[in-house]
């Protein structure tokens, strides 16, 4: 069981991705759109959804958090 201040750690971390997630979304293009399952959305709603971390906001966090830490990893290569 985790103590109040492991949990306090883990409830700022994620508060630390949510907040770098929705800074790498306001830094993308105005014209950028992310479809998950059959639904499409625009920069405003996912910056809605993350926000309000609700399933789809969630589910954004995740994908953003797993391309950077596939950039980290070097699964990932950006040339200029």
């Amino acid at each position: 069981m985790k103590d109040n201040k492991s949990q306090q750690k883990e409830a700022r971390i994620d508060g630390d991705l949510k907040n770098l997630v929705i800074e790498r979304i306001k830094a993308s293009s105005s014209d950028i759109k992310v479809s998950i399952g059959t639904s499409e959305y625009s920069k405003e709603e996912m910056l809605k959804n993350v926000e309000e971390e609700n399933e789809i906001g969630r589910e954004i966090i995740d994908i953003q958090i797993e391309y950077l830490r596939d950039m980290a990893d070097g699964a990932i290569y950006l040339s200029s």
